[in-house]
């Protein structure tokens, strides 16, 4: 009798304090505790009901006959099962439970089934979060997350990073739509691709994706299967919106034990600043240890002070002459025996105040060179020096010291759009000084038409990403025929940079290009007597 009193105490504390309910052989509700009706937006008025009025319609059945094979075989059912109220018709309402069914058995008939819940409907939501992180909602590739747990439960070796050439102009020209269209045709065929070697492919943003192993791989492998696969992407056609589209890559690989994801970073840039085919470059852990050991400030510093910043120039020709019409200014940081280019130190210089130094050093000099050689000579200016007060007053003063120089500054089309007053401002000056602006890079980013037309610029430079191989992709050929129509309606002469061979140069050619530059036409030289001798 004392046990039996114990007993009833002990059911009776439980039944207060947990979510809990008791149902008869036929499952409708005999009791349910007080914290399950608050859950349920309910009331006692349920009992005599059956329970399933509350499992969430989608899986009614699916679970209820999973519990009643349990209680057939006088089994447990422990799961998760979502809960609504019954009265609502709100879908998103309910919540989550883990559910311990215990069927109670008298004289081998089933007398009573025994409901335990736990509310874990913050883990499902915070597990829901999880996963919007872990795959990209537009491919439907894992991300980023995915991506570092792969690379340490593998203990990589090697990773590589691609993004999609001139992806930006194909959305500038199509549409967003469009650009999802073709990331999500792009990310299937590369997974399914990729899959056969044991390859995975990841979103990271944007067009940017990775590529790593779902074992150490050992890096010679690794390249084999990237080569592989960026051949056969080349010969790949993507159908979007009822065409046929090729793409381009490119790819950077990173090789070491630490910071895969620095040293493929790494090899993504270098190659996107060269097109050499379809190669993969290659960034080793040791070798990018010691390129980065050179602290380049006291460098910069140095060269500013010894006067060691050198120009190089370029020509640039008229597609309907022999001659050289005007040259580029490129800058050099001379050391020792070297000329260094600009990318291994100018993004650097960015940061600090030597930026605008250099940026001087460059116009002074192709102002000298220009004036003494009675040629014309173009100079990058970027949005950062249009933007300081000190740099455009020595533009504008030396300009002044040198009416003789025939100057065309060259304005990058992606930052030009961040201020335009101040672009506009800046051209205004420099051409009542008898200067000229070119557009540079035009065709990559989100090239506003409206500027383009207000800015009227003397030359419009075509980014190198659509001329590197406008011979095999119809889709640069057709983006290249948009630009030359706007051009010709607006009157402004065009320039194709990276002619790197005489079929490229042909082609630009039939295609009446008013000025081309590239390595076919020649390499800069730190001279500009060279060419014209």
């Amino acid at each position: 009798m004392h046990n039996q009193q114990l007993l009833s105490q002990y059911v009776a504390a439980l039944e207060s304090s947990a979510l809990c309910a008791r149902l008869d052989a036929h499952g409708r509700v005999v009791f349910i505790s007080e914290s399950l009706q608050k859950q349920l937006h309910t009331d006692a008025a349920v009992i005599g009901t059956r329970f399933t009025q509350f499992i969430e319609p989608s899986n009614r059945d699916q679970l209820t006959d999973r519990i009643n094979y349990a209680i057939e075989f006088k089994q447990s059912w422990n799961g998760i099962v979502r809960l609504v109220s019954a009265t609502t018709t709100d879908k998103d309402s309910g919540a989550w439970f883990k559910c311990l069914t215990i069927p109670l058995f008298e004289n081998e008939q089933l007398s009573e089934i025994v409901l335990l819940l736990q509310d874990i409907s913050r883990e499902v939501y915070l597990d829901e979060l999880l996963n919007e992180t872990r795959f990209d909602a537009v491919t439907g590739l894992a991300t980023r997350v995915d991506l570092l747990n792969d690379l340490k439960k593998a203990r990589a070796q090697c990773l590589a990073i691609l993004d999609i050439r001139k992806f930006r102009s194909f959305v500038d020209f199509y549409g967003l739509e469009f650009g999802d269209q073709l990331l999500r045709a792009f990310s299937n065929w590369s997974a399914q691709y990729l899959s056969e070697s044991r390859l995975n492919i990841y979103r990271l943003y944007g067009d940017k994706f990775a590529i790593a192993a779902d074992f150490r791989m050992i890096p010679n492998l690794f390249e084999v299967h990237l080569q592989q696969y960026y051949d056969a992407l080349a010969k790949a056609q993507f159908t979007v919106d009822g065409g046929d589209v090729e793409i381009d890559i490119a790819l950077g690989m990173g090789v070491g034990r630490k910071k895969l994801i620095q040293l493929a970073e790494s090899a993504l840039a270098k190659a996107k600043k060269v097109f050499s085919g379809y190669q993969i470059e290659c960034v080793k852990e040791r070798d990018f240890s010691h390129s980065h050991q050179i602290n380049w400030m006291p460098k910069i510093q140095a060269a500013l002070d010894n006067d060691n910043f050198v120009n190089y120039y370029q020509p640039i020709k008229s597609s309907n002459g022999q001659h050289v019409d005007y040259y580029e200014a490129l800058v050099r940081l001379r050391d020792g025996k070297n000329d260094l280019p600009p990318g291994l130190f100018l993004d650097k210089a960015k940061t600090t105040r030597y930026y605008s130094q250099i940026t001087r050093s460059v116009v002074q000099q192709a102002m000298v060179q220009s004036e003494r050689h009675q040629v014309a000579i173009s100079v990058n200016v970027s949005i950062e020096d249009i933007l300081n007060p000190q740099t455009v007053e020595f533009i504008l003063t030396t300009l002044d010291q040198h009416p003789a120089a025939q100057l065309i500054f060259e304005i990058t089309e992606t930052e030009s759009t961040e201020d335009f007053s101040a672009v506009e401002e800046f051209a205004q000056q420099v051409r009542q000084r008898g200067a000229k602006i070119a557009i540079d890079d035009f065709g990559v980013g989100y090239s506003n038409f409206s500027r383009l037309i207000q800015l009227h610029p003397d030359y419009l430079k075509i980014d190198g990403s659509i001329i590197k191989n406008i011979l095999e992709d119809k889709s640069n050929a057709s983006i290249l025929n948009g630009m030359i129509s706007i051009c010709r309606e607006l009157n402004i002469p065009m320039v194709a940079e990276f002619v790197e061979n005489e079929a490229i140069n042909g082609y630009l050619t039939q295609q009446q290009i008013e000025y081309l530059q590239g390595y076919y036409i020649g390499r800069p030289a730190p001279h500009i007597s060279q060419w014209l001798n």
